[in-house]
């Protein structure tokens, strides 16, 4: 029986309950992975390793940045990346990311804030029951003081959210709600996107009211999730476009081999 649920596993199994089944029990670790998903961690560690510098006392150069990004993409770079977009070969995607750093570094020097955390690790309970036990990491925190925080979360996709979008989100939202399990004084949570790709940031808070319904509504998701594993639910692939990015074929029942996307450029 699973123990531990993230956000993300949630959403996989209303996506692809086979997917689900095989990444979260049957436990499948492979290396394989898109490169849009390459190009965000890359991305993700640089900003990280900007902030983790300044909290030190230093404030790098951009060109710093960007030498470490191109020196964590070279250290990671692996046989097993798909592109499924023909439209951009690897160097583009390697520029993309740089373009995202410099513009995020412009936007924000001399860097005032006030960063309590990056890669911040929650484990946490619904509602304090220990039969739901949620994981998940925060990009960035920062403690504005009087019970203020920010969250603050990363994004290197083509697409930006709209506000709506972001007013509905779920994932950053339950962020929250962890947050306020995990420090005794929290007033107000903003929750704050940044679209790296359009220099584009959004910005939203949730109620207590809005948290509280999240928590149930997750609840409800995992007493479905564990019933259907006790009744012996079958585990069927549901086919779509998303199988592209997918580098679960070889265990899929609906796939034959291997995604032909892997290692195109290799």
């Amino acid at each position: 029986m699973i123990e531990r649920f993230s956000y993300s596993s949630l959403q996989t199994f209303k996506k692809c309950p086979a997917q689900f089944k095989i990444r979260y029990i049957d436990k499948v670790r492979k290396k394989d992975e898109g490169i849009e998903a390459f190009m965000g961690k890359r991305v993700h560690e640089s900003i990280e390793f900007l902030y983790n510098t300044i909290l030190k006392g230093q404030i790098p150069f951009v060109d710093h940045i960007v030498d470490y990004y191109r020196e964590q993409w070279d250290k990671h770079w692996h046989n097993r990346i798909a592109r499924v977009d023909n439209s951009m070969r690897p160097a583009d995607y390697i520029r993309t990311g740089e373009e995202c750093i410099v513009r995020y570094y412009r936007m924000h020097k001399p860097f005032h804030q006030p960063v309590k955390g990056n890669e911040v690790e929650l484990d946490f309970f619904l509602d304090d029951n220990d039969a739901y036990q949620m994981k998940g990491f925060i990009d960035r925190l920062d403690d504005l003081g009087d019970g203020n925080w920010e969250i603050h979360d990363y994004k290197t996709s083509k697409r930006a959210m709209t506000q709506a979008q972001a007013d509905k989100d779920e994932q950053l939202a339950l962020y929250h709600f962890a947050l306020k399990k995990k420090f005794n004084h929290v007033k107000h949570v903003t929750l704050v996107w940044h679209f790296l790709r359009h220099g584009i940031e959004l910005k939203s808070s949730r109620t207590d009211e809005q948290l509280n319904l999240l928590s149930k509504k997750c609840q409800s998701s995992i007493d479905q999730i564990r019933t259907f594993i006790q009744n012996g639910g079958a585990f069927q692939p549901k086919k779509s476009m998303l199988c592209n990015w997918c580098y679960l074929w070889e265990e899929c029942s609906a796939k034959d081999g291997t995604n032909p996307f892997i290692g195109k450029d290799n």
